[in-house]
């Protein structure tokens, strides 16, 4: 093989794995991020601890502070506003530079209120900063900015036995093993 052509082969391979690292490097973003809206639906205080570096600051509307401090927040505001949330994520703004990351993450939510007045939604965004220590990425700063929210009412499924219904916790169905049975079974 000529040297010319063992040049190229290299720099063929050198792209090849930047390709591959940057790639690597925007799903584990994603997966934190989704991680963390994990946490948020289930109350899981471990996962959303989890997406976050222990020196991280998060600057959610009225809470500012770090991470312990924040799914403590969490855990009070949802679980005594609001007895079922879903968070959906859109990671679509990702610009990675070696070990830090920027992210607007999109985000719409929908929260059911304990005392039946209706469903709270809106659309939102995280703005984040996610550095990468360890080879892990996680968030280091973190603003929410809210963009639009609204309240309708609310029905209830856990009164159709048909389908099953989502819990906080550990308890919930996505912590286990999937087991199907039969209708009527």
């Amino acid at each position: 093989m000529a040297t010319d052509e063992i040049g190229s082969l290299r720099e063929e391979l050198a792209q090849l794995r930047a390709q591959v690292r940057e790639l690597s490097d925007r799903q584990a973003i994603r997966d934190c991020l989704h991680r963390f809206s994990k946490g948020l639906d289930r109350l899981d205080k471990d996962l959303i601890v989890s997406a976050f570096h222990p020196d991280a600051v998060d600057h959610h509307g009225a809470f500012f502070g770090g991470r312990e401090e924040f799914a403590a927040w969490v855990d009070n505001l949802l679980g005594n506003e609001w007895d079922s949330s879903l968070h959906l994520l859109d990671v679509n703004n990702v610009r990675i530079d070696g070990d830090t990351a920027r992210s607007e993450c999109y985000v719409l939510f929908s929260q059911r209120r304990i005392d039946g007045e209706g469903i709270d939604f809106g659309g939102a965004r995280y703005l984040d900063e996610l550095t990468r220590v360890d080879g892990e990425w996680r968030i280091s700063k973190r603003k929410l900015v809210i963009d639009w929210t609204g309240r309708a009412p609310a029905m209830v499924f856990a009164d159709i036995p048909e389908y099953q219904t989502g819990t906080r916790g550990h308890e919930d169905p996505s912590y286990h093993p999937l087991v199907l049975t039969p209708p009527g079974s």
